[in-house]
């Protein structure tokens, strides 16, 4: 009987060392996995200088509003500086700002830089840019824009089409690449569906000034102008236009509200820049940095918004052969005899103007325009 207990507590003290034993291997285990766990790394930060607010209907907003969305799909946050300065000293306060808070890559939102940006830029190698603009480049630079004039030329249809005094209107800033290719795209429009139309062209010399903007339609509205559109920021065109009872076509979204608002030409910027940070940047680095990414009607990244009660079946029908010859590759916009407003021949009859001239060169504006002081 003296064995068996003697036998029995040997039995238990090795049960006990064999699961303490256990115990210790788990322990070492668990230390050594969690040891080498990677470390859980911060949310990548993209910084945006805007103009204006955020939150400001138009440009601004559309803005802020693509990258926002496109920045949160991808795990990225965004820190926005809104209402910016224009100079220089004023941009490298913003940028440095940027950085302290930990943000490596920039998004400038407009497309005409003072000169001086260029060389700001190159102050900081190890940031990434992109600009909006076709005018420089740099290694530590990215441009990016949507092929807008696309349908601004549907928009040119549109107006000639509903046009009742056979005069169209347009409000631009100032004479520029961006800004020519756009007004170019909607008179060649207007022409093609009423060649005997006016296209009446006032100028506000900024991207938003609203004062300036609603004397700019008020002028045009002396010209008997009765449908219009525009190239600015934010949306006081659109209300200076529903005020004056003249149709027209906004630059940057429809307003239900606006009884004469016929449509808008629009662009998708939460895929212009979920394409751009997640095709071409990579691991941290920009990849194919003096590229131009310029999408348009064939992604599906331009498009004209659902067309208002007020426009005519003939321009419904005319717009709907139009996006279906572009989704053919046809009818090209910049293709054929196209003189400019000096009589120049700028494309011959059997010639396409290229991107890159698109892009760089179109320096002056189509036959057609007549400028209102």
């Amino acid at each position: 009987m003296k064995i068996s207990e003697e036998k029995r507590l040997e039995k238990r003290q090795r049960h006990f060392i064999m699961g303490l034993a256990l115990l210790v291997l788990l322990c070492i285990g668990v230390s050594v996995a969690e040891f080498h766990t990677e470390p859980k790394l911060p949310r990548p930060k993209i910084g945006m200088i805007l103009r204006g607010a955020k939150d400001q209907d138009g440009w601004n907003k559309v803005q802020y509003e693509g990258l926002r969305d496109a920045a949160k799909e991808l795990g990225m946050d965004v820190i926005v500086k809104e209402n910016t300065p224009r100079s220089i000293g004023d941009y490298k306060k913003i940028i440095d700002s940027l950085v302290s808070q930990g943000v490596h890559r920039i998004v400038f939102t407009w497309h005409r830089y003072p000169p001086e940006l260029r060389e700001l830029l190159r102050q900081y190698p190890n940031l990434e840019f992109i600009l909006q603009t076709t005018e420089f480049s740099e290694d530590n630079m990215l441009s990016c824009s949507t092929r807008l004039f696309e349908v601004q030329y549907l928009a040119g249809l549109i107006a000639g089409y509903q046009t009742k005094t056979g005069v169209v209107g347009y409000v631009a800033p100032f004479s520029c690449v961006e800004v020519n290719r756009g007004l170019n795209a909607f008179v060649i429009g207007v022409k093609r569906a009423n060649p005997s139309a006016h296209i009446k062209v006032a100028w506000s010399n900024d991207w938003d000034v609203p004062e300036r903007e609603r004397a700019a339609v008020d002028a045009l509205a002396m010209e008997e102008v009765d449908v219009l559109s525009y190239q600015q920021d934010g949306r006081a065109v659109a209300d200076a236009a529903e005020r004056q009872g003249i149709d027209y076509i906004d630059a940057h979204e429809v307003h239900p509200e606006h009884v004469h608002c016929l449509t808008a030409v629009q662009s998708d910027w939460r895929t212009v820049y979920r394409n751009l940070l997640s095709r071409h940047i990579r691991k941290g680095k920009m990849a194919n940095a003096n590229n131009y990414l310029w999408q348009g009607f064939l992604e599906h990244i331009v498009t004209v918004a659902p067309l208002s009660e007020r426009v005519t079946p003939r321009a419904r029908e005319e717009i709907s052969r139009s996006v279906r010859d572009r989704a053919k590759g046809e009818r090209l916009i910049y293709g054929g005899e196209i003189y400019d407003s000096n009589n120049v021949k700028r494309c011959d009859a059997k010639e396409i103007l290229s991107n890159e001239y698109l892009r760089v060169h179109m320096n002056w504006l189509v036959k057609g325009v007549e400028q209102v002081e």
